[in-house]
């Protein structure tokens, strides 16, 4: 009788709690994802089939135990309160994850979603006080907080008791953060370490000599030992095997940029380089990556990343007053400074073809020589002096260039500029500023101004205003994607998806969006780098 009235009572529970715990209920778990670096790790508990990290910033990194590869992280797509993970515990007694983040906890029974919050203060708790570890027993749930152990019912959640120290043996702790723990230091002098790691004693040292402290460790059941540095590298290792491995969780910048797709791979580049530290390469399938850190790689100056290009192997990067280069074949890379005739502004946007590499600069266009790496001026760039040149694309051998004053269109084969108005009937009065993005998809042009999203009829040779501003609040339109039926529009607060026959709008103003800075559609997924990380998003489940 006890079990099923607290079967009852956790399924009314997890009910109520679902309608706060999802960002929609339109979406399964992992119809968003969001990919970031999580900083350092701060917990670590081992379940069923996942070993959960949490950390400091990229919320729960999901480690599958028999593949030793990184899943989909657990995120506040997927309904937790924060990415900033203070404590996760796995009960093996309920199967339930239990996760603390500031001024909450939250437990899921399917450890994916559906997740249901406990405020603190509803438990005793201040709004000052954080849970450092979480702990379980056969029956109950254990909170170690400041100064006080919470007892709660290990299936709903409520309170039991504060004590100042646990009143019941067996309690089977998660890792908080490292305190020098005996059994831990034993491991970490008798273990070897892997890939250029050292530990002295007291610290580890990378490769490169760089010295890091131990933020967090955890000895799971199977003989898996697991150890986390504060610079977030992550080591797995086995009590058989006595050594460490680094393994890595997939992409490490926090906020994305601009992103480029290469087949199964995307670009990864953020404006914040302090933090991220480099440039990705991530494997859209395996979800890891490659990444070239700019302290590392040799010829590779941190910068600022804005734009991509890539042409036959040779991947271009815009940065702040240079370009970073990188041959994919020969697998080097170089900075392309003023001493090449780059200008000192930020390279907003690139494209190319097999002679020249055209350069959007927020002072103007540049034009660089693909074989001398040099700037080759086309005769055209006092026009757009200390005009800001922000989309570059090319059309039926037109260079169409997006710029604040308007949108200018170069042919290649007679060497001139035109207008819009030269090359077809315009159907409406308002001038174009602040051009930001241009797409072509199904013989037409889309246009992203400062008026909204206006349309070149390739066939028909007439523009027409697709969307008016007003439908997304004249709201500053950051990005655009275009497939066959919608329209995508990043704005500074979320995603808005347009039918182009219907006209019917969707919004996504989700918290975990915040600046969608560039977009990728790639099928049934679309790739948004927003300043939140990169996000996936599965829309053709919400047609």
């Amino acid at each position: 009788m006890r079990k099923a009235t607290r079967q009852i009572t956790l399924s009314i529970f997890l009910a109520v709690g679902t309608v706060f715990s999802q960002p929609d209920s339109r979406f399964r778990p992992f119809d968003w994802v969001v990919y970031k670096g999580g900083n350092e790790v701060t917990t670590i508990t081992e379940g069923y089939t996942y070993a959960y990290l949490g950390t400091q910033s990229g919320g729960i990194k999901r480690l599958n135990l028999f593949g030793s590869y990184f899943e989909e992280p657990l995120t506040v797509a997927q309904g937790i309160k924060s990415n900033n993970i203070n404590a996760v515990h796995f009960d093996k007694i309920t199967g339930l994850l239990w996760v603390a983040t500031t001024n909450h906890v939250q437990f899921s029974n399917s450890r994916e979603g559906n997740w249901f919050p406990i405020d603190l203060q509803s438990i005793g708790l201040s709004r000052f006080d954080t849970v450092r570890r979480i702990g379980s027993s056969k029956r109950f749930v254990w909170l170690e907080a400041r100064s006080s152990y919470i007892k709660i019912d290990n299936s709903s959640g409520f309170l039991i008791g504060i004590f100042p120290n646990p009143d019941e043996m067996g309690i089977e702790w998660s890792s908080g953060k490292f305190r020098d723990e005996t059994e831990l230091n034993k491991i970490l002098m008798n273990f070897s370490f892997f890939d250029g790691w050292v530990y002295n004693g007291n610290q580890l040292i990378d490769g490169y000599g760089r010295v890091t402290g131990i933020s967090s460790g955890f000895l799971g059941k199977h003989g898996n030992v697991y150890l986390a540095s504060n610079d977030g590298t992550i080591f797995l290792g086995t009590k058989t095997m006595q050594a460490f491995s680094p393994i890595y969780t997939g992409l490490r910048n926090n906020d994305v940029n601009t992103i480029l797709g290469d087949d199964d791979y995307l670009w990864v580049g953020s404006q914040d380089f302090i933090n991220s530290k480099g440039i990705s390469k991530f494997d859209t399938k395996t979800l890891t990556s490659e990444f070239y850190s700019f302290e590392e790689v040799i010829n590779m100056y941190p910068t600022p990343i804005y734009s991509f290009f890539y042409h036959k192997n040779n991947l271009y990067a815009g940065g702040d007053g240079l370009i970073l280069y990188f041959n994919s074949k020969e697998n080097f890379w170089r900075t392309l400074g003023p001493d090449r005739g780059i200008p000192s502004a930020d390279i907003i946007n690139l494209y190319g073809n097999d002679t020249h590499l055209w350069i959007g600069s927020s002072q103007g266009l540049d034009r660089l020589s693909i074989s001398t790496l040099r700037t080759d001026d086309a005769g055209i760039k006092n026009i757009f002096s200390n005009v800001s040149v922000n989309e570059i694309d090319s059309v039926d051998n037109c260079i169409w260039f997006g710029t604040s004053s308007g949108l200018v269109i170069y042919s290649s084969i007679d060497s001139k500029l035109m207008k819009m108005e030269d090359i077809g009937r315009k159907n409406f009065s308002q001038p174009l500023f602040n051009v930001t993005s241009i797409c072509e998809n199904d013989n037409a042009i889309y246009v992203l101004c400062d008026i909204g999203i206006v349309k070149f009829d390739i066939i028909e040779r007439e523009w027409d205003i697709v969307l008016n501003s007003a439908v997304y609040r004249n709201a500053n339109a950051m990005s655009m994607g275009i497939n066959k039926k919608f329209i995508f529009l990043g704005l500074k607060d979320g995603l808005m998806k347009i039918n182009k026959r219907s006209g019917l709008v969707r919004e996504y103003f989700f918290p975990f969006l915040k600046n969608v800075n560039d977009i990728y559609i790639n099928g049934k997924q679309i790739w948004l780098g927003t300043s939140n990380g990169l996000v996936k998003f599965l829309w053709k489940r919400d047609l």
